[in-house]
């Protein structure tokens, strides 16, 4: 069932390709939506794409990291524009001790686990006013990290996207979405989060973005359950809102990558009660090919 489900959303990702307008920030810096997407403090999946042709390479520590663990996540991912609809992804995502809990600095490192990722963008030719996207995400732990820092789940994750930007108020778009989370135990020992739900589940989420200069403003809620193929009956209600800051390249001397800082709020209600926090991420988007050929013509 799980392998089938991943099948079917891979051969969803390839009509035909039809040329669509992408937004752009303030400076003038195309911005997919996937550049959006924090976790931690923006969590959907919209249904805009990369640019064709246009390949990202994607930094996230975690910096949140520093006060939570022993040990930092460091994620690293590259995003592909196989059409102005389609993209692909993947990601490494590597760990150190950082020193400043009860592990020295650089005394564990390792890989934590891999990801893979498509999407493909309707248009709004399916439903008029709305965009719709579908698609799949993958992700498998890799070796024997430190058992707080992963869940030791495989984990297959299709979905399905909607957005509509409110005609009135032209920087707010409204979104809706369902998406299932498939689990397979590895072997790898783990540790579930707070109100993580750990068994196959059905999704249902919802809320807005608005953009608003150099920042967006966003809210999420979502409630996730078990009862329809998990083996336990369980469900969490969450309610996330975030405010993500396209930081201006005045305050990046020097860098070529787009700089993004994200905080967001977290409260859930599930198996383990309530549980609030709050997060602070960054992420740095570099255009791979324009620096690849300006590194390629520097060595000529």
């Amino acid at each position: 069932m799980k392998p089938g489900l991943a099948t079917l959303l891979v051969l969803l990702s390839l009509p035909t390709v039809t040329t669509r307008a992408q937004p752009e920030s303030a400076e003038g810096t195309p911005i997919s939506d996937d550049e959006l997407r924090i976790k931690g403090v923006f969590e959907s999946s919209l249904p805009g794409t990369e640019r064709k042709h246009a390949l990202k390479l994607t930094f996230r520590p975690r910096v949140g990291d520093f006060t939570r663990y022993d040990h930092m996540r460091v994620p690293l991912g590259l995003r592909y524009g196989l059409s102005e609809r389609w993209e692909i992804s993947g990601e490494i995502e590597g760990y150190f001790s950082h020193g400043l809990g009860d592990r020295p600095l650089f005394e564990d490192i390792g890989l934590l686990q891999w990801s893979l990722g498509t999407k493909y963008n309707w248009g709004t030719a399916l439903w008029p006013g709305w965009e719709i996207a579908t698609g799949l995400e993958y992700s498998m732990p890799l070796g024997s990290p430190p058992i707080e820092i992963t869940d030791g789940l495989e984990h297959y994750a299709p979905f399905v996207t909607f957005a509509h930007r409110l005609d009135r108020l032209p920087g707010v778009r409204v979104f809706w979405g369902v998406s299932a989370d498939l689990v397979t135990a590895t072997g790898i020992a783990g540790r579930l989060k707070d109100n993580q739900l750990g068994d196959d589940s059905l999704k249902l989420s919802g809320g807005f973005v608005w953009d608003h200069g150099d920042f967006s403003y966003t809210l999420e809620g979502s409630v996730a359950s078990t009862r329809l193929w998990g083996q336990l009956d369980r469900d969490v209600y969450t309610l996330q809102p975030g405010v993500i800051w396209r930081v201006p390249r005045r305050f990046t001397p020097g860098s070529r990558g787009q700089w993004l800082l994200g905080v967001g709020l977290r409260s859930s209600h599930g198996p383990d009660g309530f549980d609030y926090g709050g997060s602070a991420k960054l992420r740095v988007n570099f255009d791979f090919k324009r620096w690849w050929r300006r590194v390629t013509g520097a060595e000529r």
